[in-house]
């Protein structure tokens, strides 16, 4: 007898270890410090290890050297042949800890068996952690003193381009990009109250995205967060940005691509952005409910995934059909602003003073995105086979390119940089040349260029990035400045559709 209970003791604190190593190293320490990167890869190796339908595996490394890890999730056994594929990443940002820490949760929940019907009709990648040398010493960029989420394009940070790596060969139908946002700002103080949203969300505002992607996000996926969100005790918010009310306008997030929510939807992604409150030291304060409104966030975006699967899947594999076979000779927005629709917001605030909760009326507003310049798309472009820079950045984002090719009736236009003036866009300074187009010189075409058709997956990308005037253009980018210089003919040409 005295053996069986020692036998059923043993088997108990067998079990009780278990559980507890499949608590996140935070929450087993109540939030009093965030997970450092040698804990997150621990933890997330341990985890992988104990469920048949998590996997891990290193993408990338750091600027540093740390392993960038990856934990997918998906039935042992699939009896959906295209399961809706999501990428979940947090952390570009190492200042921000409760992206991490959520996708830690939801980690453990999946080790311990829990939502495994998501499984059913899905495919879960989480990147817990982008930033890991950032993270270890609390700084927003990483070692090489870049912020990640400023360079999906050029992609000069290492994590950045192993991110981008990994989503070319899994091609996921959704990405949710998890940061967080800093409320407690002096301005705000001064002004007499602040933003404490526990979570903010946000969806793609270029429209050059697929409107179709668009729609499901704002309309569909966005308002169930939301309604899960507040039955929990968690606010919630459509992301703003903007100054103070009375110092500037209020807007919702950039029409850039340059970040980790439309680099993929100009893909053809349905991509969100998650902003979670951050503490007051922009570390540790508030750390548990800052990380439980994330965690909250993602199930209940997960939840609303797998039950409208089809419809993802489809709008996503729709929107990127389309632009593989995109024709020339529709218009695509170059040049884009933000404008008032006639209406205030409604902006509920918390006192800085006493934190009660208060209204403001904010009547510079600016929701809407509207194009300010658009281009005709062209056929194809043509880039300098000498210009290595170039053709590296055509490798580099695995966009197609043709080496021998043949253009015969086709016109073929040049831009003259006329004069460079600079302008303000979304509050950002950028290049505006004045340009004249010319008919190129045909000869030695085929020997100085190659061509790039825009019939791709990166049509909507490549206009946006080839043309000269384009705000959001290559030559506004480090390193392609060289691209826009008065007095010369830009070195990317344009193959224009047959009349």
């Amino acid at each position: 007898m005295q053996v069986k209970k020692g036998l059923f003791l043993l088997l108990a604190l067998a079990f009780v270890s278990c559980q507890l190593s499949l608590e996140s190293p935070t929450l087993l320490r109540a939030f009093n410090q965030p997970a450092s990167s040698d804990e997150v890869i621990r933890f997330s190796q341990r985890a992988a290890s104990s469920s048949d339908v998590l996997s891990i595996e290193t993408f990338g490394k750091s600027e540093s050297g740390i392993p960038l890890v990856a934990i997918k999730a998906s039935a042992p056994v699939h009896n959906n042949e295209n399961p809706l594929r999501v990428l979940i990443f947090a952390q570009q940002h190492g200042n921000e800890q409760s992206g991490k820490e959520a996708a830690l949760l939801l980690l453990s929940d999946l080790a311990k068996g829990k939502h495994h019907h998501w499984l059913e009709n899905m495919e879960l990648w989480i990147v817990p952690q982008l930033n890991p040398d950032g993270s270890d010493v609390n700084q927003r960029r990483n070692a090489g003193g870049i912020d990640l989420n400023r360079d999906h394009i050029v992609q000069l940070a290492p994590e950045t381009r192993a991110l981008h790596a990994l989503f070319r060969r899994e091609m996921h139908h959704v990405t949710i990009d998890i940061h967080e946002y800093q409320p407690f700002r002096e301005s705000w103080e001064e002004f007499g109250a602040y933003k404490t949203f526990d979570v903010q969300l946000g969806v793609p505002t270029n429209p050059n995205v697929s409107t179709e992607i668009r729609s499901f996000a704002l309309d569909q996926a966005l308002p169930v967060v939301e309604e899960h969100l507040n039955s929990k005790g968690f606010s919630f918010n459509h992301y703003i940005v903007g100054p103070v009310p009375t110092q500037g306008r209020t807007r919702h997030s950039t029409v850039d691509f340059d970040d980790g929510r439309q680099s993929f939807a100009i893909l053809g992604t349905i991509a969100f952005i998650y902003e979670g409150i951050n503490g007051r030291d922009g570390f540790v304060e508030n750390l548990e409910r800052r990380t439980y409104g994330q965690y909250e966030a993602l199930l209940a975006m997960l939840e609303f995934l797998h039950s409208n699967s089809k419809k993802a899947t489809m709008i996503s594999e729709n929107a990127r059909q389309q632009l593989i076979h995109q024709q020339p000779g529709d218009k695509v927005a170059i040049r884009l602003e933000h404008f008032p629709d006639g209406n205030p917001l409604l902006l509920p605030l918390s006192s800085a003073r006493t934190g009660a909760d208060t209204l403001v009326v904010v009547q510079n507003y600016h929701p809407l995105v509207k194009p300010t310049l658009e281009v005709i798309r062209p056929q194809a472009y043509l880039v300098p086979r000498n210009d290595s820079l170039l053709k590296d950045f055509l490798l580099l984002h695995n966009i197609k390119v043709t080496e021998s090719f043949e253009i015969i009736d086709n016109p073929v236009t040049a831009y003259h940089i006329d004069e460079i003036k600079m302008s303000e866009d979304e509050e950002l300074p950028n290049r505006f040349p004045e340009i004249t187009p010319k008919q190129a010189e045909r000869q030695n075409l085929t020997e100085n260029y190659v061509y790039v058709t825009v019939s791709q997956l990166h049509s909507n990308f490549l206009v946006s990035l080839f043309e000269p005037q384009s705000m959001l253009g290559l030559a506004q980018r480090p390193g392609f400045e060289y691209l826009l210089e008065e007095g010369t003919i830009f070195p990317v040409l344009r193959v224009e559709s047959r009349e």
